[in-house]
């Protein structure tokens, strides 16, 4: 089987983050920013193992609660 190549795309040009992207992209942890994805209801489970990130949603709630 082949390896899948990755394309270079910057963080703020993606839709879906994974929890690894999300957390350099909010600057914190593993437990805080899952705390944080369920309290701005952004979190997309995506089957049994793969959690997945709203971006774009978690931006607007940011615009909204953070000011």
């Amino acid at each position: 089987m082949r390896k899948r190549e990755s394309l270079p795309v910057p963080l703020n040009e993606k839709r879906l983050l994974s929890l690894t992207e999300f957390q350099a992209y909010c600057g914190l942890g593993r437990n805080a920013a899952l705390n944080l994805s369920i309290k701005a209801k952004c979190r997309f489970d995506s089957g049994s193992r793969r959690i997945l990130i709203d971006r774009v949603q978690f931006d607007k709630w940011c615009e909204n609660n953070c000011f």
